[in-house]
């Protein structure tokens, strides 16, 4: 089974997602959404996660826009909602 990961580039008010799976040989598939930055936008971005079986979420931010990002993932306990 492939390994699903998802790349996010933080904004402001914009989250700009891609989910490849991650193959050692074959080419790679990349599926991607723009979403915004809101509590609402970032649930909505959890659930796409969860049914595209990313095992794996990376963030890139310039400035302290991940924040919010991050304290929603990571004080829930559950996987990224």
């Amino acid at each position: 089974m492939p390994y699903r990961i998802a790349g996010v580039d933080v904004h402001k008010r914009m989250l700009a997602v891609v989910v490849s799976d991650v193959e050692i040989d074959g080419e790679y598939h990349f599926e991607r959404r723009q979403l915004g930055s809101n509590p609402a936008q970032l649930r909505l971005l959890a659930a796409w996660l969860l049914e595209q079986q990313v095992e794996e979420v990376v963030m890139e931010s310039t400035a302290q826009y991940w924040k919010p990002v991050w304290a929603r993932w990571n004080g829930t306990g559950s996987r990224f909602a």
